[in-house]
């Protein structure tokens, strides 16, 4: 048996066994300029049962967010044409969006920056690199 914390955590169908899949169908965006984490973290979450939307960049986000109205948003801190800390603000000043909760994900890891996300409003802080039991946890606690 793999322990959990283990390269295990990176196989969707061994994360589907730890977490199960989600009871109802809900729905995330995830923002993220890196190609490669936006399509690792989309695919573990379908594989557990969530409804995925997928933002490169803070405007795509913050225009996917307010199209969709999903559960949860997780949301990269570093991105383009709109940072996460400024998509989160816009998020949060619209009174349309402001309640859905927002889990920063992001490789900046230093409280300063930490205080920064959670000052734009985001309810959750995940740092880079991961395991994505951590994300599925951090999700599973909004859902």
């Amino acid at each position: 048996m793999k322990k959990r914390g283990s390269a295990a955590d990176t196989n969707p169908q061994n994360l589907q066994r730890t977490y199960g899949r989600a009871s109802m169908r809900a729905s995330i965006v995830i923002a993220d300029d890196d190609p490669d984490i936006l399509n690792i973290v989309a695919t573990a979450l379908e594989a557990n049962g969530y409804e995925v939307h997928r933002a490169s960049n803070g405007r795509e986000a913050v225009d996917q967010v307010r199209a969709k109205r999903p559960d949860v948003v997780i949301m990269d801190m570093m991105m383009p044409l709109m940072s996460g800390y400024e998509a989160t603000s816009a998020l949060k000043a619209d009174e349309s969006t402001r309640a859905i909760p927002i889990v920063a994900l992001s490789a900046k890891a230093m409280p300063a920056d930490v205080a920064r996300a959670t000052e734009a409003g985001v309810d959750g802080y995940i740092t880079k690199p991961f395991r994505m039991a951590h994300v599925l946890s951090a999700i599973a606690a909004y859902v």
